[in-house]
């Protein structure tokens, strides 16, 4: 754990004694993947055995990750795909989803949620969320749409069946349960990203597709690879989305240790929940679904002056991030849709306060109580009548 020393800090107006700062990353890739590491040693094995096959595109390893999620979350299949973006898009195409229809989602999700709903040619249409960042269910159910996508944002699972044909934007959520169901069995079909940052991940953007539905299976399978049944027929138009040989090795491989990487979050969590307790109004910890397990790709709360807070953490070497600051509702590229500001006020007020607090697996128990005591100190610094200064 890397410690610097600092002369003295400026903390709530006053000179404060010399202190110790802690280094707490929120990019935990380099240790992950750092040299000598066991994950790295593993996939650099085999990346190089498959270098001399040059099986680079499906194959294989394509298929022996496809069968570990199978078998790991019973599901009947799983369909290796480019991107946790490409995942939904081919979903939607799947349900026969297309021109003029209409999907729900909500707007407080990585722009690729809304992203593919135009992609496979239909038009987003968002409704708000809960207290848990969830899709505000009573809202959803009054809506006349094709397709729904409920977002499990922050590693979240929450079933859900309010439409004929229901995608599961799992992007984040790899690994998490409700009710003791994986949310890889959720409603008809679940998408899921490999990006780098997610829990399990590749070298690389990836994904894949899981369901339990044969006939959407073999439509996505055909979509995923121009629509050929074989190497010389083309049944139907599609796309190359392929999963690559490569990227399939080292999803193998995070496969293994994903559990206990998720309880080493659940943990981390349970630390905040318990540390930022009894800060409210300034802090908000979510409301916790006792039937819910979540994966914490993020750990997301609400406070109060959030960017003089992200500030005064990043002097005392603590990063955070915020998912995501603007709505898609509110993005430019967007604006064709119609939406202004005060149409999903529980979405907008929630982009004005949240914050990301690093929740990764390589953190230490005094990592994370590091950083609840540097919130706790900002927020009773403020009470006691000091004063942080907003940033430029």
């Amino acid at each position: 754990m890397e410690r610097t020393e600092n002369a003295g800090n400026h903390v709530g107006g006053s000179l404060m004694p010399t202190e110790t700062i802690l280094r707490v990353p929120y990019n935990y890739l380099p240790m992950q993947l750092a040299e000598g590491t066991a994950l790295a040693r593993d996939i650099e094995r085999d990346i190089v055995e498959e270098l001399h096959r040059g099986l680079f595109t499906l194959g294989p390893w394509v298929e022996r990750f496809e069968q570990a999620i199978c078998d790991k979350y019973s599901v009947r299949h799983c369909i290796g795909v480019n991107s946790g973006t490409d995942a939904l898009v081919l979903s939607l195409k799947a349900m026969g989803v297309g021109q003029g229809d209409l999907v729900l989602t909500v707007a407080n999700s990585f722009i690729a949620t809304a992203g593919a709903i135009v992609a496979a040619g239909a038009s987003p249409r968002f409704v708000d969320v809960g207290l848990d960042y969830f899709m505000d269910l009573t809202e959803a159910g009054h809506r006349c749409a094709k397709a729904i996508i409920p977002v499990h944002l922050t590693g979240l699972a929450q079933e859900t069946s309010l439409a004929a044909f229901t995608v599961n934007d799992a992007c984040q959520a790899i690994g998490a349960e409700y009710d003791g169901k994986s949310v890889a069995k959720f409603n008809q079909i679940s998408a899921f990203s490999l990006h780098p940052l997610k829990n399990l991940h590749v070298l690389g953007d990836g994904g894949f597709v899981t369901t339990d539905d044969d006939s959407y299976a073999a439509e996505v399978r055909l979509l995923r690879n121009h629509g050929l049944q074989d190497r010389d027929h083309c049944v139907m138009p599609g796309a190359n989305s392929r999963l690559d040989s490569l990227h399939a090795i080292a999803a193998w491989h995070g496969l293994k240790t994903l559990d206990d990487n998720n309880d080493i979050r659940r943990w981390n969590a349970a630390l905040y929940d318990s540390g930022l307790a009894g800060l409210e109004p300034d802090v908000t910890v979510p409301w916790r679904d006792p039937r819910a397990k979540p994966v914490y790709h993020t750990y997301v709360v609400m406070v109060e002056r959030r960017n003089v807070l992200q500030a005064y953490l990043a002097e005392k070497g603590i990063e955070t991030r915020v998912h995501y600051p603007i709505p898609i509702h509110l993005q430019e590229g967007y604006r064709w849709l119609g939406y202004k500001r005060g149409d999903l006020p529980q979405t907008e007020h929630q982009a004005d306060h949240i914050i990301s607090l690093p929740v990764h697996e390589y953190l230490s128990d005094d990592q994370v109580e590091y950083v609840i005591e540097r919130v706790r100190a900002f927020y009773q610094d403020e009470d006691e009548g000091g004063h942080v200064t907003e940033p430029a």
